[in-house]
């Protein structure tokens, strides 16, 4: 006889629950498929320490932003440690929940797992990053002391899970070969879009009028993320080619914004890069129905070569022409639907931007095969399925539905 429900509780300490459309995707679907759904995560800032959004509850906590270096890191990872066991014992107490799901950056949330491992809760390790690499690309391969516990500290994300879920094949290679797990333990869930989430939006007036041509950007500005090469390519436009048609829109926020605005201002690019900081959902939807290009500046390195941007899916299915550096997962991800810059230097973008930018058919073309390659093999549809295997396959006595069961309670929750 099959149990009616599992209870899931995700934890986030990479950003709110709200920016982070992965991990409500996943949460979401679970929740149609008939779990009972709990987050934890950092507040945006004017949320309320508790609410439910789509029969999922969150419970929000206080993590301060001490800025960009290694010490201010482990303070604020300190601090969501302890924010977050506590809060788990709470919702334990409060809710319940039969398996901790957690996403990375960073490797540590492991420890909040272990305590509740040994009274029999399973924990599912979401691989969003490749940490050591990461590490190593921010603060130099050289701290080989701090680079081994990066190391360790992956070893045991990997050794607590009960099963791991790997963004692309890269990463699941990265958990068989480096964490030890086996090939059944570890399962590939894209980031897929999904359609609802970017509906038909008229494009943001003011981003329109702009240029003729407007660039966009819509992720993370941190030291990894490549927005550096995407300013630096705005001065060359502007400067060296005296290209005036052409602006640049900037969405998004991280530890290396306010250096970002700085190095604006010292290439003279304001008057054609506006930076928004991070804006709600529905206006990032209005800003990007308003480009024309989207960019995915991250350069080449250990970490980008094998990671999956959540960036390139949002370009693509909203029918963008984009432009990339020719990582291999960015070509499994993008095929012969994106242009490739020919470099890895800013130079490379910016004459990528202004070949397009001066091929509207292209432009046109571009966007709409991108779009069907995200509708046909790559949107959410396609990866909703594997998750909901893996918990199958970690609870064979709950009766988990089609994750399209709870339709109209969602509705009726709007």
């Amino acid at each position: 006889m099959k149990e009616q429900k599992a209870s899931v509780l995700f934890l986030i300490e990479d950003g709110p629950y709200l920016y982070d459309n992965r991990v409500r995707r996943e949460a979401l679907c679970l929740r149609q498929a008939g779990a009972d759904v709990t987050v934890i995560c950092p507040n945006a800032g004017t949320e309320p320490f508790r609410s439910v959004v789509d029969g999922i509850c969150i419970y929000r906590y206080r993590k301060p932003g001490l800025g960009e270096g290694l010490l201010a890191h482990i303070g604020e990872y300190f601090v969501s440690l302890v924010s977050q066991f506590t809060l788990s014992l709470m919702v334990s107490a409060r809710e319940g929940f039969s398996v901790i799901h957690a996403a990375n950056p960073p490797d540590l949330l492991w420890l909040v797992a272990a305590p509740f491992r040994l009274f029999g809760k399973r924990f599912v390790f979401d691989h969003h990053d490749l940490v050591p690499e990461l590490f190593a690309e921010r603060f130099g391969s050289e701290r080989k002391v701090m680079l081994s516990v990066a190391r360790f500290m992956e070893r045991m994300s990997f050794f607590m899970a009960s099963h791991v879920i790997s963004t692309n094949e890269s990463y699941r290679q990265v958990a068989i070969a480096r964490g030890g797990k086996n090939d059944n333990e570890v399962t590939v869930v894209r980031n897929g879009p999904d359609p609802d989430d970017f509906p038909d939006t008229p494009p943001d007036e003011k981003i329109r009028s702009l240029a003729p041509t407007v660039v966009g950007y819509l992720g993370n500005m941190n030291p990894q993320d490549g927005v550096d090469y995407l300013l630096r390519s705005a001065a060359i436009i502007k400067n060296e080619f005296g290209r005036s048609d052409i602006a640049f829109v900037l969405i998004g926020s991280g530890d290396s914004f306010d250096s970002l605005v700085a190095l604006r201002s010292d290439l003279g690019v304001e008057d054609n890069v506006v930076m928004t900081g991070r804006i709600p959902w529905t206006d990032v939807v209005a800003t990007l129905s308003a480009i024309d290009i989207g960019v995915q500046p991250d350069p080449p390195g250990g970490l980008n070569d094998h990671s999956t941007m959540n960036k390139l899916m949002d370009y693509m299915i909203l029918g963008k022409a984009v432009i990339a550096f020719d990582l291999p997962e960015t070509r499994e991800s993008g095929g012969n639907a994106i242009v490739y810059a020919q470099g890895d230097n800013p130079r490379a973008l910016a004459e990528s931007i202004i070949a397009l930018a001066d091929d509207r058919e292209q432009l046109k073309c571009l966007g709409e095969k991108a779009r069907a390659r995200v509708n046909d093999k790559l949107a959410w549809k396609h990866q909703s399925p594997n998750l909901i295997a893996v918990y199958r396959q970690l609870f064979p006595n709950v009766a988990f539905g089609p994750h399209e069961m709870i339709e109209e309670e969602k509705k009726s929750s709007d």
